[in-house]
């Protein structure tokens, strides 16, 4: 078993188990009952922490992580031909008078 992340909210672990899991990546999250012993118990101790299972999906698990928290590219502006109007790359449609994008 390899840790393989380490983060204080532990519903950002469960997305990054789901998507190692969908890629065929048994994993599991350790320390998800510990918040409570905060005070008690160091605090690093207390991290919720991922975990793979095989010790061979090391470079897979890490490869897949590093690609999932790049940042998303975006497509460029455009022009709106019916109005002109510049819209940011992420909208098929103009926000101002709907028209469809035609690149």
């Amino acid at each position: 078993m390899r840790r393989v992340a380490s983060n204080e909210s532990l519903a950002f672990l469960g997305h990054l188990r789901n998507l190692l899991e969908q890629s065929g990546i048994q994993c599991l999250i350790k320390n998800e009952q510990l918040s409570g012993g905060l005070g008690e118990i160091p605090f690093l101790e207390c991290l919720p922490e991922l975990w793979i299972l095989r010790d061979e999906q090391l470079d897979a698990a890490e490869s897949l992580l590093t690609e999932i928290q790049q940042p998303a590219k975006t497509a460029p502006a455009w022009h709106c031909p019916a109005c002109r109007e510049l819209n940011e790359g992420q909208f098929a449609a103009c926000w101002h008078c709907g028209r469809a994008d035609e690149q």
